[in-house]
């Protein structure tokens, strides 16, 4: 069933941008003026796990929901993958980062793009399905495409100089985080984490900042992401890390409406990384 908010097209998408969050299961939909206060609007549209491929499901989802397709100012597609591998920044040359994604990925048919993370240090070697890539760039004008893991990576690089210089973020969802790990603008770690209990969860969090030597006491913890799962994991990792909190939302885009807190934080903090 066609959501009502998005059964037509956009009225003046030209003062508009469109954020895209595609996953496994669903398309995260955010669309705001960037003139305008309180426009934002958000939905999470469900992809059809058996339909005949990935593709199919996600181009009927988006054919079923024309204000997707009105012609925006900008388009930003955050994808969310496991194919991606963190390599050097000065890693630049095309044939050797083709080189290092084929050796982690063995026998892939992916298209390999270069994200750049905002530090100083690390560049996302990101696999995207052929057929998706296509079919985004046929669909979208001004459209800009990163890895989940880019994206938070960038935002982890914008405020890099806010606060005590190394700091843990991890982006919580309900049944996976991804986690980031900054000094200052160099990228310590980066990677995503699949849990089925909060407590594996913070078994990861705590064991990881073990591995990378960060204090208990001043390195921080800072949470993003599902409301409910971040508070989850609060109560244990205070037990055990001093500075956990909060990611402090950005002010720019709950101006853009209150259902900015609800989308995905990546999402909703890429154009501001620009």
């Amino acid at each position: 069933m066609t959501t009502p908010a998005l059964s037509d097209k956009i009225d003046r998408p030209e003062i508009r941008n469109l954020l895209l969050r595609i996953s496994h299961d669903a398309i995260d939909v955010v669309i705001y003026s960037v003139v305008e206060d309180n426009s934002l609007i958000y939905h999470r549209l469900e992809l059809d796990t058996t339909s005949s491929s990935r593709l199919s499901a996600i181009q009927n989802v988006i054919y079923d929901h024309p204000a997707i397709l009105s012609d925006f100012r900008r388009v930003y597609c955050v994808l969310e993958t496991r194919d991606y591998a963190i390599v050097p920044a000065l890693c630049r040359n095309p044939g050797q980062q083709k080189m290092l994604f084929d050796a982690a990925f063995p026998g892939n048919r992916l298209e390999m793009t270069a994200d750049e993370t905002g530090l100083n240090n690390a560049t996302v070697l990101c696999g995207i399905e052929p057929d998706l890539r296509g079919f985004i760039n046929r669909t979208f004008q001004r459209v800009s495409t990163v890895s989940h893991i880019a994206a938070l990576c960038r935002y982890a690089g914008m405020n890099a100089t806010h606060g005590n210089k190394r700091k843990m973020i991890a982006n919580v969802r309900r049944n996976s985080l991804d986690v980031v790990v900054t000094d200052g603008h160099r990228l310590l770690l980066a990677n995503t984490f699949t849990y089925e209990r909060p407590d594996d969860a913070v078994y990861y969090l705590l064991s990881t900042r073990q591995r990378l030597g960060l204090d208990p006491r001043n390195d921080e913890i800072i949470l993003a992401g599902d409301h409910d799962s971040r508070e989850a994991l609060t109560q244990t990792l205070r037990n055990f890390v001093a500075r956990v909190m909060p990611v402090i939302f950005p002010p720019q885009m709950f101006k853009a409406g209150k259902d900015a807190m609800l989308a995905p934080f990546e999402l909703i903090t890429l154009p501001l990384c620009e």
